[in-house]
């Protein structure tokens, strides 16, 4: 085992949950945009009231559990900035929780559809922008483990036999 080893296992585990992180918000973002066409559904009268709460229900539910992935994975990795910026919609889902609130009852679900259609939209800019800073991070986490000093020097003759190649002015 050479010295190179325990760092590089520790940049492979900060991918590993970078990576997690990544899929947990996009797992929560699906879960929202999924709620969304139910509602859509609901409103075009494609789906009965009790079906839609039911799936509108599940949805709310796996998406608090996966965007609190995401942010438990975000501590983990020592990313106090990211916790903070998910904290106030992590405040939202737990008081929607605690007063039984996250979903829709089906005697309620239309007079509560225009509100809730306004909020999953506000959540779907905020989880997207998320989404976007989550896959960054792990582009950053890739990058900068790979970049050990053979690594930069394979990379700088990669890019600068690239550059004097006619390839590479055809695009």
């Amino acid at each position: 085992m050479d010295a190179e080893t325990p760092c590089a296992w520790g940049r492979i585990l900060a991918v590993a949950i970078d990576g997690g992180a990544a899929c947990a918000f996009t797992a929560s973002l699906a879960w929202n945009v999924h709620a969304l066409v139910t509602l859509d559904d609901l409103q075009s009268d494609r789906v009965n009231p009790h079906d839609a709460s039911r799936r509108i229900a599940r949805s709310a539910r796996a998406e608090a559990s996966a965007h609190g992935v995401g942010v438990a994975l975000c501590a983990l990795r020592g990313r106090p900035i990211a916790v903070v910026v998910n904290a106030p919609l992590m405040w939202w889902h737990w008081n929607r929780w605690r007063e039984g609130r996250l979903s829709a009852d089906a005697t309620e679900i239309f007079a509560a559809a225009d509100a809730e259609r306004v909020a999953r939209g506000r959540k779907l800019a905020f989880l997207a922008c998320v989404v976007m800073i989550a896959a960054y991070a792990v582009t950053h986490a890739v990058v900068h483990s790979l970049m050990t000093k053979a690594g930069r020097e394979a990379l700088a003759k990669i890019l600068r036999e690239a550059s004097h190649s006619p390839m590479y002015h055809m695009f």
